[in-house]
Formats: structure tokens, sequence, C-alpha cells
């Protein structure tokens, strides 16, 4: 198979599965899950990626942002976790990501912002 075609397939397969059970997750061990979406985790909850390499404070939390980019067309970001975990990147951004990096984080921020909206505004049913 062409990577093309797995990468597809595994985009079919996400809605359908992944989905499922992250919200399973978050509905049985709803700290487990916020804490795995902290910008600092616990050793447990630092695997793969970025985790596995050297690499700063700052690419650190890009990435963490990325990941949270990757779940919130799935709604598996529901509110209290919105709640819980965006005060702590907000606060680890403000005191860890020197003030020339900062506009790296503005359009990523905006984007969570714009796509978090849209996706409670989709769950409202407005």
């Amino acid at each position: 198979m062409m990577d093309d075609e797995v990468g597809s397939l595994v985009e079919k397969l996400k809605p359908q599965f992944v989905t499922k059970w992250l919200k399973t997750v978050c509905d049985v061990r709803f700290d487990v899950m916020v804490m795995c979406l902290l910008p600092k985790p616990m050793e447990f909850a630092r695997v793969g990626g970025y985790w596995d390499k050297s690499c700063s404070a700052v690419t650190q939390l890009k990435e963490g942002l990325n990941r949270i980019l990757c779940l919130i067309p799935y709604n598996v970001i529901n509110q209290p976790v919105w709640e819980c975990i965006m005060p702590e990147w907000l606060e680890a951004i403000r005191m860890e990501v020197p003030d020339n990096q900062l506009k790296e984080f503005r359009e990523v921020l905006r984007y969570v912002n714009i796509c978090r909206n849209h996706s409670v505004i989709a769950y409202v049913g407005c």
C-alpha cells in the first residue's frame, strides 16, 4: 500500500474507533485525560514524539498545542477538559516563552480558539 492510502484509511478509522475510545477515556478517567493534555504532563504521559527528543521547552509547547489542535475536530476536548488545560497552557507560555518568540504562538492560539469555538457551536447545535 502507498503511504497516501494508509493515511487515508487511518483518517477514516479515527472517527469510528479512536474518537469513541478517547471519549470513553475522558468519561472514565477524566484526570488522566487532562494530565496527558497538560503542557508539563507527568512522566508516564510523556510518550513518543517530542518527549523522545532533546528539544527546547518552546518546541515542546508548540508540539503540545499542535496535538491539541489535532484533537479538536473530533470533539474529544469537551468544555470541562478545555477549562482544565487552557489556563495551564497559557501560564506555561507566559512563563517559558521568551518575548521574542511569543509571535510564534499567536497564530496557533488564534487557530485553537477558532477551532474550539466552532467545535462548541457545533456541539451545542447552533
